[in-house]
């Protein structure tokens, strides 16, 4: 008796593992579309590097990686497609902020440096691309930070001008974004 349980729990278990595959190169996948579910501006930027990076990483790893040109829930509409994988950028989350600054001003001259910590997080999806099934799920993030010049000021007897520099955040969170990408693309090639 025990051995006719073992034998039915190999019998299961052998196929249900054989039906989980992972891509291997030369596997064609389609990168999803971005949902219009991302309103902020931010998750939209962030998860749009991810997607675009994402694609480059995979031909990099030998896959043939492709923009789909459809969002998830229109292939669930359309049907399967030509791909063999699709993958999904769901969620998206970039915050950046100064935790400190320093000025200096010189003849007029006035430059502010301070440490920009970013933090970028998403979730990526793997689905089989002839079922539509959930293969994997993957949680990525990456925090960055450096030393950058935050604003600038020019002063003079009568005038005095200072600009901020956002762009600098800005290019913390693309460098995060980029380093997800590069995450998910390792993760999804079983690296």
């Amino acid at each position: 008796m025990k051995t006719l349980t073992a034998l039915l729990i190999c019998a299961i278990a052998v196929p249900a593992l054989a039906l989980t595959t992972t891509p291997r190169p030369g596997d064609r996948i389609g990168v999803l579309r971005i949902s219009d579910r991302f309103a902020y501006g931010a998750e939209q930027t962030v998860a749009s590097t991810i997607q675009n990076d994402l694609r480059r990483e995979l031909r990099d790893l030998g896959f043939k990686a492709f923009d789909a040109r459809i969002t998830y829930d229109d292939l669930l509409r359309r049907g399967p497609g030509d791909a063999d994988y699709y993958v999904e950028v769901v969620s998206a989350y970039a915050a950046g902020r100064p935790v400190g600054a320093m000025g200096v001003a010189i003849d007029g001259l006035a430059v502010e440096v301070g440490v920009v910590v970013s933090n970028v997080a998403a979730e990526v999806r793997l689905y089989d691309g002839r079922t539509l099934n959930l293969v994997e799920r993957y949680d990525l993030a990456k925090k960055s930070t450096a030393v950058v010049p935050t604003g600038i000021g020019i002063a003079g007897r009568s005038i005095f001008a200072a600009i901020m520099l956002p762009f600098v955040q800005w290019g913390q969170n693309r460098s995060a974004a980029h380093e997800v990408a590069h995450q998910a693309a390792l993760r999804i090639a079983g690296r």
